[in-house]
């Protein structure tokens, strides 16, 4: 019985006291609301900022992969109807949503990157950021499949020479059916299908030098009178290919 009215005279005295509680919850609320509607508002405005600088980074580097007609913008904007002072939705990330917008032609409207680039200018693009942004970024192992798609040889060799300096800080994996590319490669390995007792088995190989020639003569396209083993010319044409990469980066591929 004691216990019992100790126990009722704490809940009475909470009660007497709730409406002050209330109002003191009620100031803390709003003092917190102040400080993060502030925090907010200055990283809108960094966002912002970073936007402009970001945008000339990306065309500049789009340029250099084959997009050089290309327009990136990056959109931010704040939902209403959430939990800061001037009535922005917010969240983990701040009260902006950030949308990056293309123009693949010149005169076409800027339009959500998401929803209209194809599987080849989203690698370009994703190369582009990780390139820029690559001092930051903690993801080990990054995966390109299409980097190459809709590109000529001419600006196959930038995007090389990007995806190899990408790779000196990542994990960089590539797919791709350009030589100009995959000569960039410290790491060269075929992937084919063989029927292994009636059944459709995937086999790779990692190529040592002279595998990559031959394979590098193959995606050239120079097959010989045979129909499989590469022609000379095209040998020739994918070890030069081989030796550039090389020089470019001024060391040898390690062997296979």
């Amino acid at each position: 019985i004691i216990g019992f009215g100790a126990k009722v005279t704490t809940d009475l005295e909470r009660m007497e006291r709730s409406t002050e509680e209330i109002e003191q919850l009620k100031s803390e609320i709003e003092a917190i609301k102040f400080e993060l509607t502030d925090k907010a508002n200055e990283l809108t405005k960094k966002r912002g900022t970073a936007s402009q600088d970001l945008e000339k980074k990306v065309e500049a580097e789009l340029a250099r992969l084959g997009m050089e007609k290309t327009a990136f913008s990056v959109k931010i904007t704040q939902e209403s109807g959430g939990d800061t002072l001037d009535g922005h939705k917010l969240g983990l990330r701040g009260a902006d949503r950030v949308e990056f917008l293309i123009s693949p032609n010149p005169g076409e409207e800027p339009k959500p990157l998401a929803r209209i680039a194809s599987g080849g200018e989203l690698s370009r693009i994703m190369l582009a950021l990780k390139t820029i942004l690559v001092e930051g970024d903690r993801i080990p192992t990054l995966v390109f499949d299409e980097v190459d798609a809709g590109i000529g040889a001419r600006a196959a060799d930038p995007v090389g020479r990007s995806l190899w300096a990408l790779a000196r800080t990542h994990q960089v994996l590539v797919v791709t059916h350009l030589a100009q590319i995959a000569a960039h490669a410290d790491a060269h390995f075929r992937i084919a299908k063989r029927d292994r007792a009636g059944r459709t088995v995937t086999e790779v190989d990692r190529l040592d030098r002279e595998g990559r020639i031959v394979e590098l003569a193959a995606m050239l396209g120079g097959a010989g009178p045979d129909g499989e083993a590469p022609g000379t010319a095209a040998l020739a044409s994918a070890r030069e290919l081989l030796d550039a990469a090389e020089a470019w980066r001024g060391r040898p591929v390690a062997p296979g």
